[in-house]
């Protein structure tokens, strides 16, 4: 198996990655007070009727960030004994298990900033853009922030082997049906110019859902 060590100071590297890029354009956002929604456009609720969804969605996120953000300094400081207690080992292929979580965590981070960087001073909203983006990360996955979770999501339960992260598998259940319901506005706000981009550009994998003729 892995080393804890190499794990930590993997993840350490990838969350630092992440803030490097998100913080500064998210300050900027906060910044621009121009309004970004799309005028004339319907009332939607940000959740619809999934209130399901949105509580896995919500507990997920929360588990994973405070997950990616502690453990691996509790790990350094020798300090999380009581989270190793939950570790499991996979006989034989556990340690191929984890390499596949190193490749799903590294292409997270790269989705999530490349899509971040897509969105510049655009900021995440339940109101309907103004426009369509469909640049840079927009161009790998349709919604490169969910993607970037779902692949998070799996990635972290198969480098850790650890029962408490198994849970968060059901996070990508959340944001698959939250993406799919956003599309649903898109489409219908948007019309053929969505479809379009649909038809070019993966829902949450390169290459896969994108819409059939």
């Amino acid at each position: 198996m892995v080393s804890y060590d190499i794990i930590a100071y993997f993840l350490l590297g990838n969350i630092i990655l992440y803030l490097l890029i998100h913080i500064p354009l998210d300050i900027l956002t906060y910044m621009n007070k121009e309004r970004k929604t799309k005028e004339n456009a319907e009332e939607y609720s940000a959740w619809g009727e999934q209130q399901f969804i949105k509580i896995i969605t919500l507990i997920s996120s929360l588990v994973f960030w405070v997950f990616f953000a502690i453990w691996p300094i509790l790990h350094l400081l020798h300090s999380d004994n009581f989270i190793l207690f939950f570790n499991y080992t996979i006989p034989i292929v556990g340690e191929i298990i984890q390499y596949i979580g190193f490749v799903l965590i590294g292409l997270a981070t790269i989705i999530a900033i490349i899509g971040r960087i897509a969105r510049k001073r655009i900021a995440i909203s339940w109101g309907v853009p103004k426009e369509l983006t469909n640049s840079f990360g927009f161009r790998i996955v349709r919604h490169p922030l969910y993607a970037s979770y779902c692949y998070y999501f799996l990635g972290f339960p198969l480098v850790m082997s650890n029962y408490l992260l198994i849970p968060l598998i059901l996070g990508i259940i959340g944001y698959y049906y939250t993406a799919k319901y956003e599309e649903q506005i898109l489409e219908k706000e948007f019309g053929e110019e969505y479809q379009a981009y649909q038809r070019k550009v993966g829902m949450l994998i390169p290459f896969i859902g994108r819409k059939k003729e």
